[in-house]
C-alpha cells in the first residue's frame, strides 16, 4: 500500500513534468537547430541516463558536453539539466520500487529523512564551504571503496543480501540519508555515497537504487518547477535528454537488475573510486582557477 503510495506520488510529478516540457517545445521551442545539435542533443540524453542508473551521475558528464560543444548557452545549461532529467529519473524510481524488493521501514525511514535534510539540513549546508565537503567526501569514498574492495578478497567481513535494517543500522540510514540529501543542495551527490552506505550496513547493493533514484526524482522535480516558471532553460534539449535518457534508463535497468550479487559489489566499488577521485578533482580543480585568476 505505501509503495503504490509513493508510486502515485512519482506519477503525478512525472505527469506535471511532462506537461510542462511539451507545453515548452510547442510554444517557446528554439528556431534553427542544427543537425549536429541535435544528435549532441539525443546522444548525450542516452548516454548520461544510461550511466546515471548505473550510479554514475548524469549532470556532471552532461555540463561538460554541453560546454565542449557550445549547443547550451552557460546561463541555460542548469535548467536544461533539471528539467531534462527530471522523467528519467522518476522513471529509474519507479521500475526499481517495482523490481527490487526493500522493507518498507527502511525505505519510509530513508526516503523520510533525506526529505527532511534537504528542506532543513540543506540550509546548513549552504553555509559551508564546498571544497572542503567535496575532499572530505572524496578522500571517504575512496576509503570506503579501498574496505569494499578487501571485503571481496576475504580480508575484512563486509557486503550482505539483507533487503532491509533494523535497530542501530537503520538509524545509521536515515541519518546518511538526512546529511546526503542536504549535501546534494550543493551540488554533492547522492548515489554513490547511498550505493557505498547500503553495502556497509550489509544490504543487498541493489537495494540502494530505489533509494537513491527516489530521493532523486524528488529532488529535481522540485527544483525544476522555477525553471519552467522563468522559461529559462534550453527546449530542444530539454526534451531530446528526455526523449533519449527514457530509453537508455529502460536498458540500464533491465541490466542491472540481472546482474548477481557479486558483479553488483563490484559496480558500487567502482562507482566509489569513479566518484571519489571525481570529488577531489573538482575541488582542486576550483583551487587552480581561482589561483589563476589571482595571478
Amino acid at each position: 500500500m505505501i509503495v503504490t503510495v509513493i508510486k502515485g506520488i512519482f506519477l503525478v510529478y512525472g505527469g506535471t513534468e511532462a506537461v510542462g516540457l511539451v507545453h515548452g517545445m510547442i510554444k517557446h521551442r528554439e528556431k534553427g537547430v542544427t543537425p549536429f545539435q541535435y544528435a549532441v542533443y539525443y546522444l548525450v540524453g542516452f548516454i548520461a541516463n544510461f550511466f546515471d542508473v548505473l550510479g554514475i551521475g548524469s549532470l556532471a558528464p552532461t555540463l561538460a558536453t554541453y560546454k565542449l560543444t557550445k549547443t547550451v548557452d552557460d546561463d541555460l545549461i542548469p535548467g536544461t539539466l533539471v528539467i531534462g532529467c527530471a522523467i528519467p529519473v522518476i522513471l529509474e524510481a519507479l521500475l526499481f520500487l517495482t523490481k527490487v524488493e526493500v522493507e518498507i521501514l527502511t525505505l519510509v525511514g530513508m526516503y523520510g529523512c533525506g526529505i527532511i535534510g534537504a528542506l532543513i539540513g540543506g540550509k546548513v549546508a549552504t553555509k559551508l564551504p564546498v571544497k572542503a565537503l567535496r575532499i572530505t567526501m572524496g578522500v571517504g569514498l575512496l576509503s570506503a571503496g579501498a574496505l569494499m574492495m578487501m571485503s571481496k578478497f576475504g580480508l575484512m567481513p563486509l557486503g550482505g543480501n539483507a533487503i532491509g535494517l533494523h535497530g542501530i543500522k537503520l538509524v545509521i540510514a536515515c541519518i546518511g540519508s538526512f546529511i546526503l540529501a542536504a549535501l546534494l543542495t550543493v551540488g554533492i551527490g547522492n548515489y554513490a555515497p547511498t550505493m557505498v552506505m547500503v553495502y556497509m550496513l550489509g544490504m543487498n547493493p541493489a537495494v540502494a537504487f530505489p533509494i537513491m533514484m527516489g530521493l532523486g526524482a524528488l529532488g529535481v522535480c522540485n527544483g525544476s518547477f522555477p525553471y519552467f516558471a522563468s522559461n529559462r532553460y534550453h527546449h530542444h534539449a530539454a526534451f531530446a535528454f528526455t526523449a533519449a535518457g527514457v530509453v537508455g534508463v529502460l536498458i540500464a535497468v533491465y541490466l542491472v537488475t540481472s546482474l548477481p550479487l557479486s558483479v553488483l559489489q563490484w559496480l558500487v566499488i567502482l562507482v566509489a573510486f569513479y566518484t571519489g577521485i571525481t570529488m577531489l578533482k573538482q575541488a582542486f580543480a576550483r583551487e587552480n582557477v581561482a589561483k589563476a585568476n589571482v595571478g
